[in-house]
This record gives C-alpha cells, sequence and structure tokens, in this order.
C-alpha cells in the first residue's frame, strides 16, 4: 500500500508537464530558426559535429530528473504490514437521489451538490463507523460497498452526478432494498439508512419496503432535498452549452417540488427521522448525534502498517539522471581536436 506523506506538493507534476511542452515547442522552433537563418544546404555545414540525437537526449534526461524529483518530493510512503484493526461502531449506507430533478436550484447551488456536500460533512464525522453510498433515480445500484476508508467513500462520492443513472425516476423502493442487501445479512441491528431525495416521481411499494427494513433492524433516516415552492429543472444543451428548462408536453416549464409525504412515511415506518436539509443548518450533526447512541458493534477490517519513507530511490534516479544531462556532450568531439589540445 502507497501513501504520500506530501500531498499538498502534486501541483508540482503540473511545472513537469509545462516543461514538456516547452522542450517540444523549442525543438520545433529551433529547427525553424536553423532552416530559417541558413537555409537546407548551408545547416548541416553550420551543424558539423553537433548530434540532435543528444540534445534531445539531455532534454528527455531533464524531463525525467524532474518528474522522478517531484516523485520524491511528494514523499511516497510504503506499508510493509497487513493487519487487523478492531472499532467499535454501527454500518451507515447513505442511499443518494441522482434523478434530473436533483438539478433543481430551490438549495444553493443545487439540491445535488449541496446534498453531496452535505454527506461529504457527515462522512468526516463518521468515527470508527462503515460507510457504504447507493446511487438511485429510476434504478438503484451499490456504488459503494460498506468501508472504513473514508477517503474512498469521498471519491465514489464525488463521483455521483445525475449521469450516473440513465433511467429517470425516483425509486425509493428499490433503493432500501439494495441498501438492506449491502448490509452483512446476520445483523438485525447496528445498521442505518440515510436517504437523501426530493421524494417526487417516487417509484415502487415503498410502505412494504419500509416496513421489511424495519423488521430487519434498519433505522432510516430521511433527509429531503429542495424547497416546498419547488424550482424549474435547468436542462444544458451538450453542443451549444445554452440553457432551458424542463418542460411538459404541452411545452410549459416543470417546476420540482420537494414531496415530504414519502419521506415521513418512510422515517415513520423504521423508527427514524424525517429532516428538511434547506431548513435545517446541521441535517447530518443531527442524523450523526443520534448515530453515537446507538449500539455499537464490533467491526473488522485490514489495514497497513508500519509505512516507511520511499522517496531517497526517487530521489538519487533524478540526481543521476541531472547529472547525466550535465555530464553528456551534445557535439561530437574531432581527433584533430583532442590532438590540438
Amino acid at each position: 500500500m502507497v501513501k504520500f506523506e506530501n500531498i499538498g506538493y502534486l501541483w508540482f507534476f503540473g511545472l513537469v508537464v509545462l516543461l514538456g511542452i516547452l522542450l517540444i515547442y523549442s525543438r520545433k522552433r529551433r529547427k525553424n530558426d536553423i532552416s530559417d537563418f541558413s537555409g537546407r544546404v548551408l545547416a548541416p555545414k553550420l551543424l558539423d559535429g553537433v548530434k540532435p540525437h543528444r540534445r534531445r537526449l539531455r532534454e528527455n534526461l531533464l524531463l525525467l530528473a524532474s518528474l522522478f524529483l517531484v516523485i520524491a518530493l511528494i514523499g511516497p510512503k510504503v506499508g510493509q504490514k497487513l493487519t487487523e484493526v478492531k472499532r467499535m461502531g454501527v454500518d451507515v449506507i447513505i442511499a443518494l437521489d441522482t434523478s434530473i430533478s436533483m438539478k433543481a436550484e430551490d438549495v444553493t447551488p443545487n439540491r445535488l451538490e449541496r446534498a453531496k456536500y452535505e454527506t461529504g460533512k457527515f462522512i468526516d464525522m463518521l468515527q470508527g463507523d462503515r460507510v457504504g453510498l447507493v446511487a438511485f433515480a429510476g434504478i438503484s445500484y451499490l456504488h459503494c460497498p460498506l468501508t472504513l476508508d473514508y477517503s474512498a467513500a469521498k471519491l465514489f462520492l464525488d463521483a455521483m452526478d445525475t449521469g450516473v443513472i440513465g433511467t429517470q425516476g425516483t425509486a425509493l423502493a428499490d433503493a432500501i432494498e439494495t441498501a438492506m442487501k449491502a448490509f452483512p445479512a446476520e445483523d438485525k441491528k447496528h445498521k442505518v439508512l440515510v436517504i437523501v431525495s426530493d421524494g417526487e416521481d417516487h417509484e415502487g411499494d415503498i410502505e412494504t419496503a419500509a416496513r421489511k427494513a424495519r423488521e430487519d433492524g434498519l433505522i432510516i433516516y430521511a433527509v429531503g432535498a429542495g424547497s416546498l415552492t419547488g424550482a424549474p429543472i435547468p436542462i444544458v444543451d451538450p453542443n451549444t452549452r445554452q440553457v432551458d428548462f424542463k418542460r411538459d408536453r404541452s411545452g410549459r416549464v416543470v417546476t420540482s417540488t420537494l414531496e415530504e409525504g414519502v419521506l415521513r412515511q418512510i422515517a415513520s415506518l423504521t423508527d427514524g427521522k424525517y429532516l428538511n436539509m434547506s431548513t435545517n443548518a446541521n441535517v447530518f450533526g443531527k442524523i450523526y448525534d443520534d448515530i453515537l447512541h446507538i449500539e455499537k458493534k464490533e467491526l473488522r477490517t485490514h489495514e497497513y502498517s508500519d509505512y516507511q519513507s520511499r522517496y531517497q530511490v526517487f530521489l538519487c534516479i533524478g540526481l543521476i539522471l541531472l547529472i547525466l544531462e550535465i555530464i553528456l556532450p551534445e557535439k561530437r568531439v574531432k581527433k584533430e581536436d583532442r590532438e590540438n589540445e
């Protein structure tokens, strides 16, 4: 397992890319300048003794040296031993609505982005609890299995968008069933599902799914995304990038509103809570406070430990390449030149 000590220096790779672009540009410019100055006939005589391939080799060595030195700068560390880690916590799955209506902008910047931002903060609060992600629209799927790796979970969260599921709708019942399958089958407690949705155009037998979840020991918190007054759904043309709004068959702009009734029903049937994200400033903080009082179970995971720095290898390679770039001559030393010396 590899991690980096100075991850903040990753932007230096951009300088390496810029250096590569400048070297390519320099090669083309040099070739054109020589041709313009001396012409094709005189150029070989002026460059007698110069080895173009050596100059390119020196430039490549400089580029490679820069790359290895930047890798050394960010400080790669390698985990030497895989150990079992035991923690006390609960299993939490967050089901996020990715239907097109989540693009409505009645919360800033829009329902989905606000939900992702608040969910990310919630993941940062967790300590010892496993977390997973379910994406749903017209259908649902497990986007991220239960994990103690919160950084990985947040990467999966960032990738969630209205385009991840092509089938439109709000399959709340299917999302509940998908989440239930993601929890360990033997557990009848220690399980929490957080559904973040606007509740609009919901599909499936929600009451049956919620009751089944309660029988399985699952507590559901429903978080409403949006407002009761609603907002139009912006549609961006992929070709012109012009923004219009979703319209019905009559051509009228559709207003998407938060449907609290179904979300309240799901929460009440599973002894959970319903919270409105637009009216509660700390929705996920309140959910986390409740989770702290839920009975914990022992969670086991394997993690790498005994990390050792390995920047020295890259530093040595970078310095060797840099020295080779400095000492490698561009010109061929003629025999008569040696004799004159």
